[in-house]
């Protein structure tokens, strides 16, 4: 009898063990997420309409005029992942930014764990430096985290790196210094000009009948963009197309 009891011990003994570790091996692995639909995916349900939506807009913008995204995403939880892995495996898994131009950029808020992590993609290296991302953080982030204000906090924190990239945009050569570059002399653009001017009036008794009815493609499209209301994962977001990450970045805790 008394080896009979020891044996059902020793079994629960067992029973417990293992029942500990398949629970830790499950915290470990945290499954992936799928890919939003828009630069927003906020999980922890943190992040007020007003911010979403001005995040969201701020993210359009930013891919259409400096060809990089901006991608925002909020957990609960991230269990027991460090935050700087889960970040850059989030990060592949999504392709954040165009392949092989990787602009991308990925701002993960983890809320139990009390942490954001920036994770940047290979071709924005340059222009996001570790040590910046670090002050980006410090400056905008932490200080309304502390407060539990997200929205606020990630929302300047995407102005922030919104202004970086425009501050390297408006500092590209244009175009028009890139073909004199080239060699491209007006003495050669006047015959083509000429050529374009007498097809558009060739073209235009034709047209006219229909000059009431015709909308500019850019109006159309929406060029002049800037107040676009889309919602949290409105507007189709073309960001993500195989980008990736070296691990570049910063991590704080709040």
């Amino acid at each position: 009898m008394e080896t009979y009891l020891k044996m059902v011990r020793l079994l629960g003994f067992f029973a417990i063990l293992f029942f500990f570790l398949v629970s830790s091996s499950a915290e470990d692995v945290f499954e992936l997420p799928p890919r939003p639909y828009g630069p927003l995916a906020d999980f922890a349900n943190v992040i007020p309409e007003e911010y979403r939506i001005k995040m969201t807009n701020i993210a359009h913008e930013v891919l259409r005029s400096s060809g990089t995204s901006i991608v925002v995403v909020t957990f609960k939880t991230i269990g027991q992942n460090d935050i700087n892995d889960f970040a850059n495996r989030l990060f592949e898994a999504w392709g954040i930014g165009k392949k092989g131009e990787d602009r991308g950029v990925l701002i993960l808020l983890a809320i139990k764990e009390r942490k954001i992590r920036i994770e940047t993609g290979y071709g924005l290296e340059h222009l996001l430096p570790d040590g910046l991302v670090g002050e980006i953080l410090d400056s905008y982030a932490i200080p309304h985290l502390r407060k539990g204000d997200y929205g606020q906090g990630l929302y300047s924190v995407v102005v922030a790196i919104a202004s970086v990239l425009e501050k390297e945009k408006n500092t590209r050569p244009s175009e028009i210094h890139k073909g004199r570059k080239k060699g491209v002399g007006l003495f050669l653009l006047l015959p083509l000009l000429l050529i374009l001017i007498l097809f558009i009036l060739s073209q235009f008794p034709a047209r006219r009948q229909y000059r009431r009815r015709s909308i500019p493609l850019y109006f159309a499209s929406g060029y002049f963009g800037r107040n676009w209301s889309f919602g949290p994962f409105g507007g189709g977001f073309g960001g993500f197309g195989g980008g990736m990450s070296g691990g570049g970045g910063a991590t704080r805790g709040f």
